[in-house]
């Protein structure tokens, strides 16, 4: 099953400069950015616009802006090709941010600006969307309503970098051969610190202040170290993997993007339960990314092993953490012991200490002084044990203990800080060598990912345009279009989307122009005069029919439960004037008027066009232009006018009048209107149902006013038609 759109390209492009909006600056800001040229052209023609976005001087608009140029040449037709009038593109924007605000991901809505309707001469196009379309409308009945299912969506974003202050500051690459500095410096001095030495005792002084030292020649090797200095040796620089070295750069990654690659195999895994095998040949045989979800599981935000993940580093890490509140607890509580034992101690003598005493051999001040020192090494050893046991510390770390404490007798008791600060960067040193084997074990799984999860997460973001689209056909119950040959639009049950959005429940309407199934026998005319009451639907009905036409071109599914479309190649739209045009302003609509002479099959949307100059003028003007519409057997127009009849006197061709009108009043006093409208008849306005509405409101003189009004129509009604 395809996954992302395949385009069609007729004319790749070659050259940046090809591209409108891309000058010598630019082109340069692009190649220095991706890379190359052909990098950069890349990025445009597949409308990565967050990429795009991420050039210096280039913004969301102007990214853009290139993205659509860049299609428009490659399909070799832009958006104003079909497109013809400011009115047709108003509503194409409307339809766009509709469709848009189904959309999960970012990626997704920059996509969608790149979907316009092509015309007919592009079926080939067309029909390339419609099955990639196709493909994914059943998902939107499927998943478009799951809230688990959108918020795991709405955590997918595009996959963000290593960030470029990330520094390695616990290891150091020491090197005494030229050539490898050299690719040392090339590869890592970026991330972590890389130093030429010249000679041994330059190498131990720059060891020994690191945790982690790497070589990758044996100069220094052989030679006797001291003690805590242990390097690590890697035999070739070349053949290196970065994991070794710098596994912080490959925890980082993932670390930055854990929740989006979670999100994507969640994602990628509900679809496969649901069978919909989108993801199944990246996800390959169930448990191929078993290692993965359980590596990430062991990484935390910051890039580092999570606690629990290693009780050797949980316990080294609470040793440091708690070795100062520990050791402070310690000392106060034997410091009040000891206290307390010497104010109720007393001095007592055995026989043979006293025969010394009294016979000179013994001064009072040496006994005085066994004393304190058996109270004080009592002491010191009930605080070593209360530290190895609380801190849980290993044998190793236990010797280094005695060395916290002086032989000679002091009090307040206390430790030694030169001696404490050494016992600390033992700790930190095991704990970071401990942890460089598990951030390197880490790494190196999660190295073998960073390919399939690049392309899954890019999967998944393509899969939300699809996804996006079906979720707005699913809102809406909306339907692919059946592309016919006759000129023709036909459709059955249709709902105008704007009304839909704004009143939820509307009436669905049917009616066909031109030859399709649903243009009853004999009247199959092209272009049709659309009369009917004032909020009886005739704009709406109007607006409908342009939503299929620019949502069917698009090859997106349309607002009718059936549609026939014929071919297009030009959709006019032209909407209400809100008053009578200035002459330049009348000039200029007319001139919209004169390609209609061209052979390109056209259709024209007009919505009581009669309103830009006075009624006599206007209808002939608008039986004029039906004429040439109409001598165009590609060509289609729907004219919304209450100047039907008037039209007709004026038109020497075959037009079509269809009608949409008011039965009477409902209970309510509100007009009751079919919204179909009836074919080959002239429906009337309603000002009679208008004027008996306010007659049943009113009372009084008010009512008398409106009582005359009525008997006015019915005086009409008897005079010939």
């Amino acid at each position: 099953m395809k996954s992302v759109l395949r385009m069609n390209y007729s004319h790749p492009l070659s050259s940046l400069r090809e591209i409108h909006g891309i000058g010598e600056r630019v082109a340069d800001r692009l190649v220095e950015h991706f890379g190359s040229e052909e990098a950069a052209l890349q990025v445009i023609s597949e409308g990565d616009i967050a990429s795009l976005f991420e050039v210096n001087g280039i913004s969301h608009n102007f990214a853009l802006s290139l993205a659509r140029d860049a299609r428009s040449r490659t399909e070799g037709c832009s958006i104003s090709d079909f497109l013809k009038t400011k009115e047709a593109l108003d509503l194409y924007s409307r339809l766009l941010e509709l469709i848009k605000s189904f959309a999960h991901t970012t990626h997704a809505r920059d996509k969608l600006n790149l979907f316009y309707p092509l015309p007919a001469s592009r079926m080939d196009l067309i029909q390339d969307r419609q099955a990639f379309v196709g493909e994914y409308l059943e998902l939107g009945d499927a998943f478009s309503e799951n809230p688990e299912f959108l918020q795991l969506l709405s955590r997918v974003k595009k996959l963000s970098p290593v960030p470029a202050n990330l520094r390695v500051r616990d290891r150091i690459i020491l090197c005494g051969d030229s050539k490898t500095l050299e690719a040392a410096r090339e590869r890592f001095q970026a991330f972590l610190p890389v130093q030429a030495v010249e000679n041994l005792s330059e190498f131990v002084d720059l060891a020994s202040g690191y945790s982690s030292v790497i070589v990758f020649d044996d100069v220094y090797l052989g030679f006797d170290l001291p003690e805590g200095i242990e390097p690590e040796y890697f035999q070739d620089i070349s053949g290196v993997e970065l994991w070794q070295v710098l596994p912080e750069k490959e925890l980082a990654f993932f670390a930055r993007n854990l929740d989006c690659v979670r999100a994507c195999l969640n994602i990628a895994y509900a679809l496969r339960s649901r069978d919909f095998n989108f993801f199944n040949e990246l996800l390959g045989e169930s448990g191929r990314f078993d290692a993965l979800e359980e590596a990430l599981s062991k990484l935390g935000e910051d890039g580092k092993p999570i606690k629990g993940f290693d009780p050797e580093l949980d316990r080294l890490g609470a040793a440091l953490q708690n070795l100062d509140t520990v050791l402070t607890s310690a000392l106060n509580e034997a410091n009040q012991r000891m206290n307390r034992t010497l104010e109720a101690s007393s001095l007592t003598l055995s026989g043979q200490e006293l025969i010394k005493l009294m016979s000179g051999g013994m001064e009072i001040k040496e006994l005085l002084a066994k004393e304190l020192n058996r109270i004080y090494k009592g002491e010191i050893e009930v605080i070593k044990e209360e530290l190895a046991e609380k801190l849980d510390l290993q044998k190793q770390e236990k010797l280094m203990l005695d060395s916290l404490f002086s032989d000679e007798i002091s009090y307040p008791l206390s430790a030694d800080q030169s001696q404490l600060q050494l016992l600390r960067q033992k700790l930190n040193n095991t704990l970071e060598k401990a942890r460089l084997v598990r951030k390197r074990e880490l790494a190196k799984t999660l190295s073998t990912f960073r390919q399939p999860v690049e392309k899954l997460v890019r999967k998944v973001l393509d899969f939300d345009l699809g996804f996006s689209i079906a979720c707005f056909s699913a809102k809406f119950k909306l339907k692919l279009p059946k592309l016919i040959s006759e000129t023709g639009i036909g459709f059955k049950a249709g709902e105008n989307l704007f009304l839909k959005v704004r009143h939820g429940k509307i009436d669905p309407v049917n009616y066909s122009v031109g030859k399709t199934s649903f243009s009853p026998a004999g009247l199959e005319s092209r272009v049709v005069l659309l009369s009917g009451v004032n909020s009886g639907g005739k704009t709406s009905l109007l607006e409908l029919v342009a939503q299929c036409v620019i949502l069917g071109y698009m090859g997106f599914p349309v607002p009718a439960k059936e549609l026939e479309l014929g071919p297009v190649e030009e959709f006019y739209y032209f909407g209400k004037s809100k008053g009578t045009l200035d002459a330049g302003a009348f000039e200029t609509t007319l001139k919209q008027f004169s390609v209609l002479s061209e052979a390109a099959g056209k259709l024209v949307l007009a919505d009581e066009l009669e309103s830009i100059t006075e009624p006599g003028a206007s209808a002939r003007i608008i039986a004029g232009i039906l004429e040439y519409l109409s001598r165009n057997e590609w060509s289609l127009g729907i004219f919304v006018s209450h100047l039907s009849e008037l039209i007709l006197e004026n038109a020497g061709a075959d037009i079509r009048v269809d009608g949409i009108e008011a039965k009477g009043l409902d209970s309510h006093l509100e007009l009751i209107v079919n919204r179909n409208p009836v074919y080959n008849h002239v429906a009337r306005s309603t000002p009679e149902l208008i004027v008996e509405r306010l007659l049943r409101k009113t009372i009084g003189k008010e009512k008398d006013f409106y009582i005359h009004l009525k008997n006015k129509f019915k005086t009409d009604s008897k005079a010939p038609s």
